[in-house]
């Protein structure tokens, strides 16, 4: 038997993970955010696996970031979405436990994905 190439069995494992991923989120049929019903004075809470994200809507996708932990970043911030696993592939303005949140700070200078969501908190601000 020849050499194995290394590059083709990890893209056909990322390919994979990210196979697994899409299907476990359309078989489970799991509840989502659709991120456009967010209003201004909104709370959003995404828990991760090392982090709380608590998100101040401001409108629509904006909002201001802060988290539980000092070594996060926190600011102005638009939420973009969901990627599904390890791969880029993102469903825009939703969110679902077992996703990657992903995000932007204001300016587009950086974008951010976290762990894998476990929950998903929301606060309606009274009056909306």
């Amino acid at each position: 038997m020849g050499p194995i190439n290394l590059s083709i069995v990890a893209n056909n494992w990322r390919m994979n993970d990210w196979l697994k991923h899409l299907e476990n989120h359309v078989l489970s049929a799991g509840a989502e955010l659709d991120l456009d019903s967010l209003k201004s004075g909104d709370l959003l809470q995404v828990v991760t696996h090392h982090t709380t994200y608590t998100f101040k809507i401001l409108q629509s996708r904006d909002a201001e970031l802060s988290t539980d932990r000092p070594d996060r970043p926190r600011g102005l911030v638009r939420i973009n979405g969901c990627t599904f696993g390890q791969s880029s592939t993102i469903k825009p303005r939703h969110l679902f436990c077992g996703g990657n949140l992903e995000f932007q700070f204001k300016g587009g200078e950086c974008i951010q994905t976290t762990t894998e969501i476990k929950e998903i908190r929301l606060a309606r601000r009274m009056g909306s």
